[in-house]
This record gives C-alpha cells, structure tokens and sequence, in this order.
C-alpha cells in the first residue's frame, strides 16, 4: 500500500472514531468502560488460576496444611510481584526515552509535511484554507459554547 493510500486511511479511521465519539458517547464510553471491566475481570481470574495452582503445588510438594500453604503461597505471590516490579522500574527509563524521542520525530515530521504542504499551495488555496479554518472558529465559538 502506498504512503498516500495509507495516510488516507488513517485519517478516514481517525474521522470514524471521532465521528462515533461526537454522535454518541455514551455508548463509546460504555463501550470502554465496559471492556476495562472485561480486562479486571480476566486479570482477577488469572490471579486466581495462579494462587490456586501455587496452592496445590505447595501443598502437595511439602505436604503442608491449609494454613501454613496460603503464608508460603503469599510470600511467594510478593516476592514475584516485587521482581516484576524491580524489572518494570528497571525497564522504564529507556522506554520513556524512547517514547519521547519517536515522539519528537514523528512531531518534526508532521510540521515537515504540513510546512511542505502550506508552501505547495498557491496564494488562492492559502487564503480559502485561512477563511475555512476561521470560519470553523466562529462556528464553534458561537455555536459551542
């Protein structure tokens, strides 16, 4: 697919969304809120799925009682929450920095093209694109708020 043919197809997605936002919210926010519910759900039951799997390793493998396997599951169950969360920390700087950077780039790249765009133009397309865009101001100002 060429650049262009995909470009025009990101932007027609970003449209569809945007338009499904402003036609009806609600349903788009219940939709998401409904799918975070999912997600805490699915997380909750395979936190469930592990303890009881720990529990019946530990269980079976010291042939402790009720009591004494949830204390050892429990440790268990922290220490690999603090591990995940020690490699997390660890791994977090270099994500951030990379984040900002293709931000960056993707940003310089965006003010390229639009610079490259606006200098393209004759000066009869700057001035309906002046009018278009001010007129659209008005429009919200007076109609919006």
């Amino acid at each position: 697919m060429t650049t262009f043919t995909y470009q025009k197809t990101v932007h027609a997605s970003y449209l569809v969304v945007i338009a499904g936002i402003i036609t009806m919210p609600d349903v788009i926010f219940g939709l998401v809120a409904e799918l975070m519910h999912l997600l805490f759900e699915l997380a909750h039951l395979l936190f469930e799925f592990l303890e009881s799997t720990l529990d019946h390793l530990v269980e079976h493998v010291f042939h402790t009682e009720v009591h004494e396997t949830q204390v050892i599951v429990f440790y268990l169950i922290v220490s690999m929450g603090a591990a995940a969360l020690y490699y997390l920390f660890r791994s977090i700087p270099g994500a951030y920095h990379n984040v900002k950077n293709n931000i960056i780039e993707t940003w310089l790249e965006y003010k390229r093209s639009a610079l490259r765009y606006w200098t393209e133009q004759s000066l009869i397309n700057k001035f309906k694109w002046i009018v278009i865009v001010n007129t659209g101001l008005v429009c919200l100002f007076l109609f919006g708020f």
